[in-house]
């Protein structure tokens, strides 16, 4: 299932700048930092991240083209916040569920096979653990 286009656009004005200022503290819930592949400009997008043993997994509800995972693709690399600690995060790949499932924690499974969504980035963690300063 897909999240219709218009909703892009109530989250980027509307949820993301509310979700922003906790999103870094509550998971499945995480702030992803990413430069602007055009502009050099730095965001922060509240996103549902979930920790693996390779780094993090990324669900695409609003589809594959979404400005924040085009950023991270050409970029090849991005930050993360989760529970106040900060990942630097590498080699993003766009896959589909059943390349994304091994990732995903088991609770979170048949949900999310449910939902069917576009698709899933998988980021490579570098080994930081360094606590966030937001």
């Amino acid at each position: 299932m897909r999240f219709p286009r218009f909703m892009r656009r109530v989250n980027r004005v509307v949820t993301n700048p509310v979700m922003g200022t906790f999103a870094w503290l509550a998971p499945p819930l995480a702030v992803i930092h990413h430069v602007g592949r055009k502009s050099g400009k730095h965001y922060h997008t509240p996103v549902l991240a979930f920790r693996s043993a390779m780094g993090f997994v990324i669900p695409l509800p609003y589809g594959r083209d979404v400005e924040w995972a085009r950023n991270v693709m050409a970029a090849s690399e991005c930050g993360l916040v989760q529970m106040g600690r900060r990942s630097r995060l590498y080699e993003p790949r766009v896959v589909g569920f059943k390349a994304a499932e091994p990732h995903l924690p088991a609770v979170a499974r048949a949900a999310l096979r449910a939902a069917n969504l576009p698709g899933y980035v998988l980021l490579r963690s570098r080994p930081s653990g360094t606590p966030a300063r937001h």
